[in-house]
């Protein structure tokens, strides 16, 4: 009897240190989907904004990106800057000598630190970037994996 309880405990053990880790790594990129959704949805929304608006390039502000008075391209949730526990800072480059905005950043991070809520980085290129450390991310940060 003993020895079946030593090896259903070693089992568990086994079990727990294979399982739980992967466990762990699927439910941050599940976490980490919401607000990589909708990093995509406000860079696809500046992709409309620009070609619909040539003369002025990049939308400044997530409010032009809002509903009327803006684009209407994003919901007034996402253009608030604030949705699902994250906050959406969108940087736009100052205009260029024609007056277009041909280049920003947008950085999206957890209202509360924390290593399994990653914070994201997307520019006009729309490739995302992602880090776990307590600051804002960077072109420099490892690419985000296609999920």
């Amino acid at each position: 009897m003993r020895r079946k309880l030593i090896l259903l405990l070693l089992l568990l053990g086994l079990a727990a240190t294979v399982f739980l880790p992967r466990l762990y790594r699927r439910e941050l990129a599940r976490q980490g989907t919401r607000p990589a959704d909708s990093l995509q949805t406000i860079h696809v929304a500046q992709v409309f904004y620009v070609r619909s608006h040539p003369d002025k390039g990049f939308a400044a502000s997530l409010a032009e990106l809002g509903p009327i008075p803006g684009a209407d391209l994003i919901d007034s949730v996402l253009a608030s800057g604030k949705k699902s526990g994250y906050v959406y800072t969108l940087n736009a480059a100052p205009p260029d000598a024609s007056g277009r905005i041909t280049h920003y950043t947008l950085v999206v991070r957890p209202e509360k630190y924390s290593t399994k809520s990653p914070s994201f980085f997307i520019d006009e290129t729309g490739i995302e970037h992602l880090t776990i450390e307590n600051r804002d991310p960077t072109v420099n940060d490892p690419v985000r994996p296609p999920q």
